[in-house]
C-alpha cells in the first residue's frame, strides 16, 4: 500500500476522498475535524493513530474485518483489544477507537481512529481510553499487514472470537432491547426480542455490554 503522511488535516477521510486511489493510505498527526460513524465528531489530537484506507469493495464485512485487523495487531503487541458490534474497539471496558466506512462506487474509504499517546478529554475519560505504550507507526504497519491478508481469514469467525456483544442483553438507540444472539453472514446483528428475532444493520448499542 502507498502511505501518505500529513501533519494536520481536516479529516483523513476528506483527503482520501479527494485522492480516491485504491490501496492508498492517508495518515495524519492530527485531525481538526475528525468524524466517526454518522458524522459524529472524533477528537483527534497529536499522539493518536488517525488514518484512512482506500480499498476495493469486495465484501459487506469489510468494516468488521478492519476491526479484526486492528484487534489482531494489538494481539501481536501483547494487548487484548475487543470489539463491540459492529466495530468499536474496546480496551478494559472503555472505547479505544472506532471505524467508519464510506462507500464511493466500488471503492470504500475506511477511516480508523485509535487513542494511543493523545490526551483523553476529561468529559469522556469515563468511557474512553488510550494505550500510550504503543508506538503509532509500528501499530499502523501491523494493521496494514493484516488488511493485506484479509482473504486468508474467515472474517466472521475471527470477529466472533474477539467480540463482547454476543451472548449479552443489549439495548439499541431506538429503544429496542433484547439478547444479542449472533451475527449474520452480511454482518447484521441478530437479536431476540419480545417481538421475535430481528436483524440490526446500522443502530448503536447504547447499553454497556462489556
Amino acid at each position: 500500500m502507498r502511505v501518505l503522511h500529513f501533519s494536520s488535516v481536516t479529516s483523513t477521510q476528506d483527503i482520501a476522498r479527494m485522492i480516491l486511489k485504491e490501496n492508498t493510505v492517508i495518515v495524519a498527526d492530527e485531525q481538526r475535524k475528525g468524524r466517526g460513524r454518522r458524522g459524529r465528531k472524533w477528537i483527534s489530537p497529536f499522539g493518536g493513530l488517525w488514518f484512512s484506507m482506500v480499498l476495493r469493495f469486495t465484501t459487506p464485512l469489510i468494516s468488521l474485518w478492519a476491526a479484526v485487523a486492528v484487534s489482531m495487531a494489538f494481539e501481536e503487541l501483547g494487548y487484548e483489544v475487543k470489539i463491540k458490534w459492529p466495530n468499536d474497539l474496546i480496551y478494559y471496558g472503555k472505547k479505544l477507537g472506532g471505524i467508519v466506512a464510506e462507500h464511493v462506487g466500488d471503492l470504500v474509504i475506511l477511516g480508523i481512529g485509535i487513542n494511543l499517546k493523545n490526551p483523553i478529554p476529561e468529559e469522556i475519560k469515563d468511557v474512553a481510553t488510550g494505550i500510550p505504550e504503543v508506538e503509532r507507526d509500528e501499530l499502523l504497519h501491523l494493521i496494514l499487514s493484516n488488511v493485506v491478508k484479509m482473504d486468508e481469514y474467515n472474517i466472521l469467525a475471527e470477529w466472533r472470537k474477539r467480540n463482547i456483544t454476543l451472548g449479552k442483553r443489549v439495548c439499541l438507540s431506538s429503544g429496542e432491547c433484547g439478547f444479542a444472539r449472533d451475527i449474520a453472514e452480511d454482518g447484521a446483528l441478530i437479536m431476540m426480542t419480545e417481538k421475535g428475532e430481528i436483524r440490526i444493520y446500522a443502530e448503536d448499542i447504547i447499553q454497556r455490554v462489556d
